[in-house]
């Protein structure tokens, strides 16, 4: 019996696209949320049921995985223009070192790629309140972690804001701004994110927003899918 398999993974990491046209937002320095899938065909085993251990993928694809994450793509050996293209290429050439029996790679990129706005209910406490959400891809670094650290290397994000107000239109007039100041950044070059954390980012945003005259009730800011942080002023 012949089966395919495919398991998925993430990572975090800045890069300069070389392929992109010299002035274009893509080849300054910014970063990204990556997800990659791989895929891996073969007949299964009669006895065991499978055709492998997806523990077994997960520990085969660790080294080339953590060779991505946190880090600037345009320093690893064997990378040439950090495309996509480019990204899974090297993916599956290091792959397929230690597990010949993948099929193909994929790579992308987590979140819109544009100033996309969603505007959603946020339903608190009876109150008639809107979260106004959208995506901005930057790097950054967190200086004064200790060098041991991950996240004190250059590396990104696909970063995901929720703010919460009561009045979103008047909201949306001020973040398409703040946007373009983050969007295909290096945030520790922007005044006041000199250490970019999520929790000095969220402040800073609601910083930002108060100043040109808009009050936040909320304001969420996440590097992943999976964590995050919520500020709601001093």
């Amino acid at each position: 019996m012949k089966v395919t398999l495919f398991r998925g993974f993430s990572f975090e990491a800045a890069h300069r696209n070389m392929a992109a046209g010299a002035g274009s937002a893509s080849s300054r320095l910014h970063g990204h949320s990556y997800r990659a899938t791989v895929w891996l065909g073969g007949s299964i085993d009669n006895q065991l049921g499978w055709l492998r251990d997806f523990a077994d993928i997960k520990s085969v694809c660790a080294p080339a995985i953590a060779k991505l994450d946190h880090c600037y793509l345009n320093e690893l050996e064997g990378m040439r223009d950090t495309s996509l293209a480019d990204v899974t290429r090297w993916l599956e050439s290091c792959l397929r070192e230690t597990l010949p029996d993948v099929e193909r790679c994929a790579v992308e990129i987590v979140g819109d790629g544009q100033f996309n706005p969603v505007i959603q209910p946020a339903g608190r406490q009876g109150a008639r309140l809107a979260q106004v959400g959208f995506w901005f891809a930057a790097a950054h670094l967190l200086p004064v972690l200790p060098e041991s650290h991950k996240c004190q290397r250059l590396h990104g994000h696909s970063f995901r804001v929720g703010i919460t107000t009561s009045d979103a239109q008047e909201l949306l007039k001020r973040l398409e701004g703040i946007y373009t100041r983050l969007d295909h950044h290096f945030l520790n070059e922007i005044p006041g994110l000199e250490n970019p954390t999520s929790e000095n980012l969220s402040r800073w945003l609601w910083e930002e927003l108060a100043a040109a005259g808009s009050r936040p009730h909320e304001v969420v800011v996440q590097e992943t899918c999976t964590t995050g942080c919520v500020y709601r002023g001093e």
